[in-house]
């Protein structure tokens, strides 16, 4: 959860992107970008450092959605099924292949092994 809030914070600050967060102010933050009608494919001019700004912060409530989601499931199992983790831990290593110096590598594949390892000790200790 913490993740998901720092990818919001981050995301509003200067030297992030503030700069395109002022700029999405400016109209209330409607109609910031025109979606798919900005790919090349249909005639755009995608704004790549608006659509990665908006992207970072959209990222931050999804990821403390599933932050919640994992809380819940090992305050009720005690544990996240192993393949829970091995998917976490896959999508986490394909974005960090493409982005290493990023959250990804050194903050999501620890927290999928630690999920891993977690699951599979207790699965071992109760069967």
């Amino acid at each position: 959860m913490a993740t998901g809030v720092a990818h919001v914070i981050l995301a509003i600050l200067p030297g992030f992107f503030g700069d395109q967060f002022l700029n999405f102010s400016r109209s209330w933050f409607f109609n910031i970008s025109r979606g798919a009608a900005d790919f090349s494919f249909f005639g755009g001019a995608l704004n790549y450092v608006e659509f990665a700004a908006f992207w970072f912060f959209y990222a931050g409530p999804i990821i403390f959605l599933y932050g919640q989601a994992i809380d819940r499931i090992e305050k009720s199992e005690g544990y996240v099924s192993p393949t829970i983790a091995k998917t976490f831990i896959a999508v986490s290593v394909v974005g960090a292949y493409m982005v290493p110096l990023s959250g990804m590598t050194f903050i999501l594949i620890p927290q999928g092994i630690y999920m891993y390892v977690r699951s599979m000790k207790r699965r071992n200790i109760h069967g």
